[in-house]
């Protein structure tokens, strides 16, 4: 288990402690790597992070972000879920994946980079898809946070419905795709962001399907799509379907410029934060 201190030695725990309101403010080590967050915050504040649980639900550009920016504040345990694997093409707007990386597991890579930074917090992988066969997995453990990071439209309306019948915190991220100006990016309520297409359709599911209207705080932005899907290549024009990550998912890429999925990962981390 390795820090570093202000010196700049590296210092070694033979017996590292766990992240917890116990040790984060009396372990040498921890106190120094977190020393920054808790001169803002206060330590009070920050055991409470230390003995904090988020689940982050998607871990593309969005949502690698937001969870490193929680590790990287000192919230204790993360569970980080996600079906994917990190691609090349991806590598433009994740928050810590290498070509080295390319082909393994999106939360397993991360996992992998969040004990490398923290070592002490518990941060579990769960390669799966969030559904209704996963969802209790997903959220068991009574989380006090949960991160909606999904781009599918049916599996986000189907996590922010059982969030809110369950009674967990939750914040959810809009459509970061296709835009380019992160100053733009907003926050407020599902009912009051009818300008962005993802927010929209999901609000139409959870009105009609679960009788919800508001009461959920999302992270949006206000700009227009600049640009639209990327077309097909023409060897699957005969049968696009090739082209699915998984059924019912989006055929055609999303063009994605980094600082945009970037601003909204770490605005719902902020979120969560204060």
């Amino acid at each position: 288990r390795v820090c570093h201190e202000a010196s700049g030695h590296v210092q070694v725990h033979t017996n590292a402690p766990v992240l917890g309101a116990d040790t984060v403010l009396s372990d040498p080590i921890l106190c120094e790597h977190l020393a920054r967050c808790t001169a803002f915050v206060g330590g009070e504040s920050q055991q409470r992070l230390a003995d904090a649980f988020v689940v982050v639900v998607g871990l593309g550009g969005v949502g690698s972000h937001a969870a490193q920016a929680l590790l990287r504040s000192g919230v204790g345990r993360l569970r980080l879920v996600d079906f994917d694997q990190v691609s090349l093409s991806s590598l433009n707007r994740h928050a810590l994946a290498t070509r080295k990386d390319v082909g393994d597991a999106k939360a397993v890579v991360l996992k992998e980079h969040f004990e490398r930074i923290l070592p002490e917090a518990n941060v579990e992988a769960m390669v799966s898809l969030y559904n209704a066969d996963t969802r209790e997995a997903a959220l068991s453990g009574s989380p006090d946070y949960v991160l909606d990071c999904i781009d599918h439209v049916d599996t986000k309306a189907d996590l922010l419905a059982t969030c809110v019948a369950r009674g967990l915190p939750v914040v959810s991220a809009c459509g970061a795709g296709a835009r380019a100006d992160p100053t733009r990016v907003r926050m407020a309520d599902i009912a009051e962001c009818a300008a962005d297409p993802l927010a929209r359709a999901v609000r139409h599911r959870l009105r009609f399907q679960h009788g919800i209207k508001e009461g959920i705080t999302v992270v949006f932005t206000t700009e227009k799509p600049q640009v639209t899907l990327v077309p097909l290549p023409e060897e699957a024009a005969d049968d696009p379907s090739q082209l699915q990550v998984m059924p019912t998912f989006r055929v055609r890429a999303m063009p994605v410029l980094a600082p945009v999925p970037a601003t909204f990962g770490l605005a719902c981390a902020a979120h969560v934060l204060s």
